[in-house]
């Protein structure tokens, strides 16, 4: 799935921090080759993350952040990085409640990147392995025609993602939760 380029200067990883692009990236990827998946699911890392389950989209959450720096003149990366000193990042709400984390973004003209808020509205703290595995699994389950299963989440823990089995797992806490999340059902 490519994603519609976010407006300058927004810095954004949906596939980690956004549940609407992360279910479109799973039903849009099952033709992908393996390799391109791993890759993929690299990205993601291997701690805890802060996932958006909110209604806005990647775009209109940039272009909400963008008209909050033009209305307090932060658009410019030398204004944008005083402001974020000396704690290193500030919050900005967006309108349907969430917060937004702001911080300074490493790549030039992309100076302004965005994490959903900690435990804030509209947001998740989830483990990003379980998050790998969640995708994973549903691509899988897709692509091989297969119901997700612990047989499955195990095959793509080992061959996609380099991570050891999981004994089981309940749709009602951890790994299943997420599982809920990214298939809608498990």
């Amino acid at each position: 799935m490519m994603m519609q380029p976010l407006p300058q200067p927004i810095l954004f990883h949906p596939l980690k921090h956004h549940l609407g692009y992360i279910q479109a990236f799973a039903r849009e990827s099952i033709a992908l080759p393996e390799q391109e998946l791993r890759k993929a699911f690299r990205k993601i890392g291997g701690s805890q993350l802060d996932l958006y389950i909110g209604p806005l989209s990647p775009l209109q959450i940039s272009e909400e952040v963008i008209l909050y720096l033009q209305r307090h003149d932060l658009l410019t990366p030398e204004a944008y990085r005083q402001f974020l000193a000396p704690q290193g990042y500030r919050l900005c709400t967006l309108s349907d409640g969430s917060a937004w984390t702001l911080r300074w973004g490493v790549h030039a003209g992309w100076h302004a990147h965005l994490h959903p808020g900690r435990y804030s509205l509209h947001t998740l703290r989830i483990k990003a392995n379980h998050l790998k595995t969640a995708l994973a699994a549903a691509i899988a389950s897709m692509k091989y025609k297969q119901a997700i299963n612990l047989g499955l989440l195990n095959k793509v823990r080992h061959e996609w993602l380099e991570l050891p089995p999981v004994p089981v797992y309940t749709s009602g806490e951890g790994l299943g939760k997420v599982l809920v999340l990214v298939v809608g059902k498990v």
